[in-house]
């Protein structure tokens, strides 16, 4: 799921504001993995959101790792 995540990110215009909580975890974890640049509301806020700033090229390279195994 955060791999479609990365992905649908990757085809998307940046930045991009998420208000969903479970994407927002996940945004979570992409972060850090360095696979993405996001502003991350306060988990205490009471509107939670995400700004989505840009795929990085380590989250370009993993997209592109996992396409070439989906080939395989």
């Amino acid at each position: 799921m955060t791999l479609q995540l990365l992905r649908d990110l990757s085809r998307s215009t940046l930045p991009l504001t998420v208000n969903d909580r479970d994407a927002i975890d996940q945004l979570r974890l992409l972060r850090a993995a360095g696979l993405v640049a996001v502003f991350l509301s306060s988990p205490h806020s009471p509107t939670p959101f995400a700004r989505v700033l840009v795929v990085t090229p380590e989250g370009r390279r993993a997209l592109s790792s996992s396409d070439q195994m989906a080939i395989v």
